[in-house]
């Protein structure tokens, strides 16, 4: 069933089983940003992903949970034969509208009250045996799966906002929906391209702004610079190629666009508030 993707009836809700993790900068399959809410079951291997501005390391048998316009990018695949592999959910806001009624209204829960659900849960045991049997009925299609699946799914929904749902600072509303979409092309272009030495000029053409607005609607959005963006994004990078990586740390620092190696070193340890050799020998 590998590389299955499939629409489960009328409920515009995607399950892909047994997808391998691949490192590369964003995961387009759903498009770099999305207001599905994206699930990893992971079954197999190691895999170390970015989602905000968090990197995190999972294994097999952990779940993690992207929230509405939140980017996320698989960093590290693990090794050829210790692959990260999982099934992925793509969940709709209005999955559990029916006719206009919403039995559970995702959308007002997460977008209408600014919350978000926590990221990752490590080896919860309820939250992957649910998941694990909606794979299981989407695969074996008998007769009223696509109920089954709809009640397992209310179930995980159930588990979920009772251990990992809190408030946000920054609501996602309609204007920062709006500032999300307009800087998408200039945030993709920088974890595309981060190697790169980019400039603000480069990345407001990108959205077709002039400068000193792509400026200001970044630091909005991002409580930061595009430049501080997309140093902190380097230096993540770079963290998790010195902890699984036997490249030179002159090697890393070049791979991940710096352009002197002490520029690097003294980045990285006002960031991380040690070196990349301390990293390294930690």
């Amino acid at each position: 069933m590998d590389g299955i993707e499939s629409t489960v009836r009328d409920l515009n809700m995607n399950i892909c089983p047994n997808r391998t993790s691949e490192a590369r900068s964003l995961e387009y399959e759903w498009g770099a940003l999305h207001e599905e809410i994206e699930i990893k079951c992971f079954y197999e291997g190691s895999s170390v992903l970015i989602i905000g501005e968090n990197k995190i390391e999972v294994t097999a048998g952990d779940v993690v949970v992207i929230n509405p316009y939140e980017f996320h990018a698989t960093i590290d695949a693990g090794t050829d034969k210790n692959r990260g592999k999982y099934h992925l959910f793509m969940i709709p806001l209005d999955v559990f509208s029916t006719n206009g009624v919403d039995v559970v209204n995702l959308r007002k829960i997460l977008l209408g009250n600014n919350m978000a659900f926590h990221t990752l849960f490590r080896n919860d045991e309820r939250m992957f045996e649910i998941l694990t049997r909606i794979v299981d009925e989407f695969e074996k299609k008998q007769n009223a799966y696509d109920v089954a699946i709809v009640g397992l799914l209310m179930e995980f929904f159930a588990v979920l906002t009772r251990k990992g749902i809190y408030s946000i600072k920054t609501s996602i509303k309609r204007d920062n929906m709006r500032l999300y979409r307009l800087l998408e092309p200039a945030i993709r272009h920088i974890r595309d391209n981060y190697k790169d030495q980019l400039t603000v000029e480069e990345l407001a053409d990108l959205c077709h702004v002039s400068k000193h607005y792509f400026c200001r609607a970044f630091k909005t959005l991002n409580e930061k610079t595009a430049m501080e963006y997309l140093m902190e994004y380097r230096l993540k990078i770079a963290d998790v190629l010195l902890s699984s990586e036997d490249k030179t740390i002159e090697a890393i620092s070049e791979a991940c666009g710096f352009r002197s190696l002490s520029y690097f070193c003294r980045s990285y340890k006002k960031y991380y508030g040690l070196s990349p050799s301390q990293r390294r020998k930690n």
